[in-house]
């Protein structure tokens, strides 16, 4: 066999062994197919993120397409990661708790989202955010009463400790069915991939 040959060999099974590790805990799962008639199983998706993270940015476009393709048969649960590299990080997950103790939850995390260039670096960014509470007609008084209590600061540090302890140390970080995907999606299509086999897999 010559080098040329062994390369390729080694080459395939680097790239056999890095998809394997991009579904870790999710292989054995049966393939699917068109006309699959098995019956679908509700697939949790847990994910650890940092409002100020441009990378979460983009893949929380993704988590709301899977959302609104699949409907009930997707359960997302958010924990908050701020890193310390970015400053307005604990300060903004503290405000997406505060509106969702007005029901906002979901508003709140997706309007952050979607204007991250414009707060996550200025010098205003508390007056932006609050600026988007207002857009969402939040009472702005309980708003920055509850986004400066304890409880809310102990509730985004217990998801951070919880995040360490499931050796999460960067993000985005996803769980699928309470398994960690060692290497995010490359595309919307890969996380329907991910998605589906656990939606499908054999009991």
């Amino acid at each position: 066999m010559n080098n040329k040959t062994v390369q390729i060999a080694l080459l395939i099974i680097f790239l056999i062994v890095s998809g394997a590790a991009l579904f870790y805990g999710l292989a054995g799962s049966d393939s699917v197919e068109e006309g699959d008639d098995r019956t679908p199983q509700q697939v949790t998706i847990l994910e650890y993120f940092d409002y100020s993270c441009p990378a979460c940015r983009d893949y929380s476009a993704l988590v709301n397409q899977l959302k609104k393709d699949y409907g009930d048969m997707i359960e997302v649960k958010y924990r908050h990661f701020p890193l310390s590299g970015f400053q307005h990080s604990r300060m903004a997950a503290h405000s997406v708790e505060a509106a969702g103790e007005q029901g906002k939850f979901q508003e709140m995390h997706d309007i952050v989202f979607e204007n991250q260039p414009e707060w996550s670096r200025s010098n205003e960014a508390v007056e932006l955010i609050e600026g988007y509470a207002e857009q969402l007609e939040l009472d702005m008084e309980q708003f920055r009463t509850d986004r400066d209590s304890e409880e809310i600061a102990e509730r985004v540090e217990k998801d951070r400790q919880e995040g360490i302890r499931r050796t999460v140390n960067s993000t985005p970080t996803f769980f699928i069915n309470g398994r960690k995907l060692q290497q995010n999606p490359q595309s919307y299509e890969q996380f329907k991939s991910i998605v589906e086999l656990q939606m499908y897999r054999s009991n």
